[in-house]
């Protein structure tokens, strides 16, 4: 059976601790398991010959029982203003490929992941919504972003990735199982060892989840998608509001306030003349203002239908306007805007070979 057989073990879809259990019950020593999640996931090799502190009857034994192969990479499409990279990476059982996007600022360097192929959420604002779900991605394809990624930062002598939000296609904490076991490889120092402070996950407001969520006592950022001042107006725009209003989210950041002693980022769109106004802003202190809370102003961007995005003026204009109210707010730079990786923007594209590698 070879690295490649249909019949092996998916390696990267193993969570951390049953990927050492299968290694140990198959004879090896811990500090061997150890090693090998090293050099998949810290080092990114995609073959056991490359492992050359393990035995050569050790790397044969793993090439038989497992798979380390990577996603295939079908798109790259670096921005011209050099702040932003979005990848299309294929998966095996279809041919929709999944977006995820580089973000540059200095030394920074995060990782936009996606979650889902698709989502259900139906954000009329989203282009992820409009596709609606087409499936959950799994452990191995989340991380496989991850590694590609890196793989292409360090094949430019640029720093690996420091930081990660869960922003990018999906619902993250509705492909809870996934999203947890890989979040323990992100954060291993065998692994990836990016901490939890450098670690966000956004969700649209499904509240079961965020409890699931803040029963794992992660050391993580929660960022929240509010996108209205008032339910009618966030329930025009996302769907999920009708079974979720904005008082059940309050509600839940005060509670994850109290449980972690970090401030919930509460997430929102601009439309001009519409989420901007001084009836928003007065409403938006009503609601946030006995929460400790950050508000991220992020400027509508262009998809299929959009209306027009605000200046930067204006999201000034607003935020100063919320900050004269007693609100913290800061405004988003939308990196990737100019290449279809900004908030919003990311969709499954169909690929076949017949596209261009750097087409999206």
């Amino acid at each position: 059976m070879s690295e490649n057989s249909s019949l092996s073990i998916r390696f990267k879809n193993l969570p951390l601790d049953k990927a050492v259990e299968t290694i140990r019950l198959a004879g090896e020593p811990e500090f061997r398991a150890r090693q090998v999640i090293t050099w998949v996931y810290q080092k990114r090799v995609d073959s056991f010959d490359a492992m050359t502190n393990v035995s050569k009857t050790a790397r044969q034994m793993l090439a038989e029982m497992f798979t380390i192969e990577k996603l295939g990479l079908a798109a790259v499409v670096p921005s011209p203003r050099g702040d932003a990279v979005k990848f299309g990476f294929a998966l095996r059982d279809t041919p929709y490929i999944v977006e995820s996007v580089l973000l540059i600022d200095g030394d920074r360097r995060t990782a936009c992941l996606s979650s889902q192929l698709g989502c259900a959420l139906g954000c009329t604002f989203c282009e992820t919504g409009r596709l609606g779900l087409l499936r959950n991605l799994t452990q191995e394809e989340i991380i496989g972003q991850l590694i590609g990624i890196d793989d292409y930062c360090a094949e430019r002598g640029d720093p690996l990735v420091t930081n990660i939000v869960f922003m990018g296609m999906g619902e993250a904490l509705s492909n809870f199982d996934a999203f947890r076991s890989s979040l323990t490889i992100i954060m291993d120092s065998d692994c990836f060892a990016i901490g939890g402070r450098r670690i966000t996950v956004s969700t649209a407001g499904v509240i079961p989840s965020i409890e699931r969520f803040m029963e794992e006592n992660l050391n993580i950022g929660l960022a929240i998608s509010l996108n209205g001042f008032s339910n009618e107006r966030r329930s025009a725009v996302m769907p999920i509001n009708k079974k979720f209003p904005i008082e059940t989210l309050t509600a839940i950041a005060a509670r994850y306030f109290k449980k972690t002693g970090r401030r919930v980022t509460f997430e929102y769109v601009v439309i001009p003349g519409e989420t901007d106004t001084d009836e928003a802003a007065q409403s938006l202190r009503r609601l946030l203002g006995s929460l400790t809370c950050k508000i991220n102003l992020i400027p509508l961007n262009p998809t299929d239908g959009a209306a027009v995005p605000p200046s930067h003026a204006e999201m000034v204009r607003f935020a100063e306007a919320l900050h004269r109210l007693g609100l913290l707010a800061t405004v988003r730079t939308s990196r990737g805007r100019d290449i279809g990786g900004a908030c919003g923007q990311l969709t499954a594209h169909e690929y076949t070979r017949a596209h261009a590698a750097t087409a999206l």
